[in-house]
């Protein structure tokens, strides 16, 4: 009986310490625990729906080509473009609303007239329909305003000619080229928007056949826009 009681005593006067030992490290704890700081604040951020917009765009642009080698021409200014666009607004996992895609149809003109160098038949006014694809980014500033940037490639078809005999086989009726542009927004109410932007048109697709002068000597011919934009946007469901 004495071995037994023996083993119990021994183990009895072991795990006192070891219990006082972590009634001391709870204490501790305890009395350090209020003078540390835990953030827990989860911030919720405000869900963002996608948009719809149709709009008309009324434009004022200032023409030209761009031709080389240089040949002397003036830039003419249009004073009537008009467009109509669908732009989607689509919030990037409904939480960051900065993206959105544009797109539709849009009627305007461009061209020169002779300078320095008077040549026959060569001067003219082209209208044509242009079909943008654009990536619309934009970022709300309060309630009512929005910075807009716009970038993206365009089609369009050169359908009517002001020169006298009308297109040749040396003119290049299909159009391809680049558009970017900038500006603000101010919405109305959660119906309307009204958009002021400026662009710039680029076109990659020459106006002319380089040989439409010379068989030796060849030119290039790029027509370029620089517009001013006044639209009017209806949100739509």
């Amino acid at each position: 009986m004495r071995p037994q009681l023996s083993i119990i005593t021994i183990i009895l006067l072991s795990i006192i310490p070891l219990s006082v030992s972590g009634q001391n490290k709870r204490d501790s704890v305890q009395k350090i625990q209020p003078g540390i700081q835990w953030d827990t604040t989860v911030k919720v951020l405000e869900p963002k729906f996608p948009e719809h917009l149709i709009g008309i765009r009324y434009d004022f642009a200032f023409t030209g080509v761009q031709i080389t080698p240089d040949m002397g021409i003036k830039s003419i200014n249009s004073p009537f473009n008009i467009a109509v666009l669908y732009t989607y607004y689509h919030p990037l996992w409904g939480v960051y609303d900065f993206f959105g895609l544009q797109t539709g149809l849009r009627y305007s003109k461009y061209g020169f007239v002779n300078g320095e160098y008077q040549f026959q038949h060569f001067e003219q006014t082209v209208s044509f329909v242009e079909l943008p694809f654009l990536s619309a980014f934009h970022v709300d500033i309060g309630e009512h305003f929005r910075i807009l940037i716009s970038l993206g490639p365009f089609i369009g078809y050169r359908f009517a000619t002001t020169k006298d005999n009308g297109f040749d086989c040396f003119d290049i009726r299909f159009d391809y080229g680049i558009v970017g542009g900038a500006g603000v927004a101010y919405i109305v109410n959660k119906w309307l928007e009204l958009h002021l932007e400026g662009a710039y048109h680029y076109s990659l697709s020459m106006l002319y056949h380089p040989e439409k002068l010379s068989s030796i000597s060849w030119i290039y011919s790029y027509p370029w826009q620089a517009s001013i934009n006044f639209g009017v946007h209806f949100k739509i469901k």
